[in-house]
Order: C-alpha cells, then sequence, then structure tokens
C-alpha cells in the first residue's frame, strides 16, 4: 500500500508521522515492523503494508557500537559528559502555568480542524480498541479536559495548552498540520502520553525563548527520555509484558516519578509523572537497590554518540534564511564569543558553510558544560590544538566539578564504579589540568600492583618519571616538576577513575 506515505487529498506530498516512522525504522533495520496485530495505519494493518524479510533477517541484531573514537580516553569523556548531563543542573524547567485559554470552537469545528489537518485521523483508535476513535476523545479534551488529571494542579494548565495547540491550527498558523499530527497520533495511547505531548507542543507554540545552552539542554532532554522510554520497555518486558497492566507508558511515569529530580528529568514531565494514578496503582515506588539499578541503566542507555551526531547535524543547517532564536544561529554567536579561532566551524575552502564533525561537537559540549574542552593535551582540530580554540569558563568548570563530586557521593551503591573501572591522573599544566594517556596508566595500574613507588614513560621526545608518593611529574632532561593528581569527578586516592594527559613541552 505505497499510497500511504502520501497525503489521501492529493497523493502529492509525504506525510510520515511518528507510528509510520517507526514503522519504517523497524523494517529497515529489524526485518519487520514489531506492531501490534490491532494497529492500523490510515485504516490499514501496519503489518501488513510493509513486505517483510526473510525470517533469518527478521530476528533483531544486536546493536552496533557508534565508532567514535574507541579508546579509553574517549570513552571517559563521553562518560564524564554523561554523568553531567543526567543531574539536576542540565534540566528543562517546568514551563510557567500557561495563560488561559477560553474555548471558542463548537465540538464539530474541533473535529473538522483535525480533518482538515491529519490525514486518515477518522481511523485512528484508541489502542487499537474497535469502536474507540482517538478523534472523540480529542473533541472531549478540548470540552473538559485530560479526566486523568481532573482536580489535580495541572488539570487548567493542559487544558488551555490543549486548546493553544487547536486555535494555533483553527487560525492557519504555521505548522499547524504537524503540530496536530503529533497530538493526533499521541491520543491513540494513553493520557499519560497524550498529556506530555501536549506540554511539549504547546511550548513549541509558545516560542520559549532559549539562548544557546537553553537549546542543547532541550536537545539532551529528549535523548534523557529516549533512555527512559527504552528501559520502561525492558521492565515491562520482564514483568511480562506490554500488555493492557504492564503498560510502558506508566512505567515511564513511574521512572520519572522517582528519578526524575535526580536525572534533571523534564521538570513538566516530572509533575505529570507523579499524578499518573495508573502508575501509582500497578506498579511499586522504586527504592534502594531497584532505584540504583534504574539508574544505572539509564546512565547506560543514554546515547552520547547519537546526541553529538544530532547536535552536528543541526548545527550545520546555517543559512541565509535561519532563524535568529534558533539553534544554528545561536551557536554562530556562540562560536564569536567562546572560540579564539572562529573559521573553524566553517569550511576551509569558501568559509561559508557550518562544518561539525564529533570531535568539535563533544569539544563544544565540553566547554559549554564542564568549562573546558577535555581533550588530550597534544589533540588538535584542523592543525590546531583543540585546548587552545576555546575560551575556558573558570566558573563553569568549577560549577560542573562540584556537581560531578556530589553526584558520585550521592549515588546509590549499585551505580558507583567499581574497583575495575579505569583510572585517572591529570597533570598541573598551569591555567588547567590535563589527563595522562592510557599507557601511562597502564604503567600506573601495574606499578601499583606490584608495590612500586616510580612509574618512568616518555612522552613528545622527553623522558619523564611519575612519583606516586609525591605526586609529581618530573621532566628527566629539565628537572621541571609538576603536580599530579587523582582525576574524574573526585580528586580522592582511589583507583575508580581514569582519564588521559600529556604534558606540555619543559
Amino acid at each position: 500500500h505505497k499510497h500511504v506515505i502520501f497525503d489521501e487529498e492529493t497523493c502529492t506530498d509525504v506525510v510520515v508521522g511518528d507510528t509510520l516512522a517507526l514503522a519504517v525504522m523497524e523494517v529497515a533495520l529489524l526485518g519487520r515492523t514489531w506492531a501490534r496485530a490491532s494497529d492500523k495505519y490510515r485504516g490499514e494493518s501496519l503489518r501488513e503494508l510493509f513486505v517483510a524479510a526473510p525470517d533469518d533477517a527478521a530476528k533483531p541484531k544486536a546493536a552496533p557500537e557508534v565508532a567514535l573514537g574507541g579508546d579509553e580516553f574517549w570513552k571517559e569523556r563521553l562518560s564524564r559528559l554523561v554523568r553531567r548531563f543526567l543531574g539536576p543542573a542540565v534540566q528543562v524547567k517546568a514551563p510557567s502555568e500557561a495563560e488561559k485559554e477560553e474555548a471558542r470552537l463548537s465540538p464539530e469545528e474541533v473535529r473538522q480542524v483535525f480533518i482538515d489537518h491529519v490525514p486518515g485521523v477518522l481511523n485512528f483508535l484508541y489502542r487499537g480498541q474497535p469502536g474507540n476513535l482517538s478523534l472523540d476523545f480529542m473533541v472531549g479534551a478540548y470540552q473538559d479536559g485530560f479526566q486523568a488529571f481532573s482536580g489535580t494542579e495541572i488539570h487548567e494548565h493542559l487544558l488551555s495548552s490543549f486548546r493553544l495547540v487547536v486555535h494555533h491550527a483553527f487560525d492557519k498558523k504555521p505548522e499547524a498540520a504537524k503540530h496536530l499530527c503529533q497530538i493526533a497520533e499521541a491520543f491513540m495511547d494513553c493520557q499519560a502520553v497524550q498529556a506530555r505531548t501536549v506540554e511539549k507542543v504547546s511550548l513549541q507554540i509558545r516560542g520559549v525563548a532559549l539562548d544557546f545552552r537553553g537549546h542543547l539542554v532541550q536537545l539532551i532532554d529528549e535523548y534523557k527520555a529516549m533512555a527512559v522510554k527504552i528501559l520502561a520497555v525492558e521492565e515491562c518486558t520482564k514483568l511480562g509484558g506490554p500488555d493492557a497492566n504492564n503498560d510502558p507508558a506508566h512505567f515511564e511515569s513511574r521512572l520519572v516519578a522517582d528519578l526524575g529530580e535526580r536525572l534533571g528529568l523534564n521538570g513538566g514531565i516530572v509533575k505529570q509523572g507523579k499524578l499518573d494514578e495508573h502508575a501509582q496503582a500497578r506498579f511499586r515506588i522504586l527504592q534502594g537497590a531497584k532505584l540504583a539499578k534504574a539508574e544505572k541503566r539509564i546512565h547506560e542507555l543514554f546515547d552520547m554518540g547519537a546526541l553529538l551526531k544530532a547536535f552536528a547535524a543541526e548545527a550545520v543547517t546555517f543559512g541565509a534564511s535561519t532563524a535568529n532564536d534558533s539553534l544554528p544561529r545561536l551557536f554562530i554567536d556562540w562560536a564569536s564569543e567562546h572560540m579564539s579561532q572562529k573559521h573553524l566551524i566553517f569550511d576551509e575552502d569558501t568559509c561559508s558553510h557550518v562544518v561539525v564533525d564529533d570531535a568539535l561537537a563533544l569539544a563544544v559540549l565540553e566547554v559549554v558544560f564542564l568549562g573546558r574542552p577535555r581533550a588530550a593535551v597534544d589533540e588538535r582540530y584542523r592543525g590546531e590544538l583543540l585546548s587552545e580554540i576555546f575560551v575556558a569558563d573558570a566558573a563553569v568548570e568549577v560549577e560542573a566539578e562540584v556537581a560531578l563530586s556530589s553526584a558520585e557521593a550521592e549515588a546509590p551503591v549499585a551505580n558507583k564504579r567499581s574497583d575495575a573501572a579505569v583510572l585517572i591522573l591529570e597533570v598541573d599544566c598551569g591555567s588547567f589540568w590535563s589527563p595522562l594517556t592510557p599507557d601511562v596508566l597502564q604503567k600506573v595500574a601495574e606499578a601499583k600492583k606490584e608495590g612500586r613507588k616510580e612509574v618512568h614513560f616518555s612522552s613528545r621526545g622527553f623522558k619523564y618519571m611519575l612519583d606516586l608518593d609525591a605526586m609529581k611529574q618530573v621532566n628527566l632532561a629539565t628537572g621541571k616538576a609538576r603536580s599530579v593528581r587523582y582525576g574524574g569527578s573526585n580528586n580522592n586516592h582511589s583507583d575508580e577513575d581514569e582519564d588521559e594527559s600529556d604534558e606540555n613541552e619543559d
């Protein structure tokens, strides 16, 4: 049924919502769609819309590891950012109360707005249940709000937010079809999913102004939410679901309510999660070891590789028509203030196109959220030392280190790294601390096991001696000594962390 990718009226415009997009990815990567037998798209069974691959190709494959620099140092840089992101300091705050939006459309007018903007909406069913049309629920929500949140502090907020979205489309304002398609697809699921989508779409319409960091926090929030969704599905599968009782949407609310503040999940969604009665009734509050295990798993599921590529992909869309308050435009402004060599974000041939790869994307995120790039002292980007490309922010660096140390100290026992985790040692290079390289750290680890207090190594043409008692690195040719410290998210004498560093020429 190839026609379903086009609009129903003219069959000239491609229309792809979340439901179809997910099914396409499943077929492309898993061999077939994993939709329920009752799931339909534009009146057709989702399972029958696609040609399945052979049986052996249909089996889910293990996700390939994103190749972003396989060494331990790169992995530790990513890990440090994940630990920084999954905390209350990097959070989309709960929105201010939406201005009261009075109902100004009749039920028939509301119905027609969705019919005009959402292809196939007349066939959308609530949770695949025959006779339960999603459109009827949308008309009801416009008039009376969301029953699941009736009598709560956010009932009026959600009601006004939903009406705002509908009025935006009725008044034929920009991206009306896109917004209503998201809402309509959400109404094929439970009220928890509906409310989250209404919150997100209404904020987009209200155009809440963000600076560059704010845009990045919003992008990070999407990947936090994805990690929580994946964990919710995993846990419901362990419980014998997903099914009507073990429902990932409501287990997601359980996770958000129990871990939301600690992990810095979206403030508005946290508030909704705490009010989800189905989550409270079906799933026990996560405490102790179970809470720690869930937090650890979310850290593992947070996809830093995909986040880097998403930021890079959006940053390079800068052009003449780019809005002034968009991420690409604000990235240009940020670079002019925080990069000593601003031309490095543009292509070398014409200096007219923004070019951002994984290495630069990672360094930018580190500067914004950690105060400076954590790259090795001799790492270069287009011939320039990465450590010298950016203007460091000492205040942000101190704030980040304090936050990371506090998070490590307060983490549940199950989330703390084991003694087998890699070591971090940093050398004082004057204006910043630079991590030692993995090969040097390996020698340090071996020395500790053997009870030796000195480690000898070479770097950039110099021979060095590392005194593990005095915590000094000595250039054996010049006699110059530099202080060494245990790095990572704390500076205690432990073997829990690893970074890398090389020393500047002495």
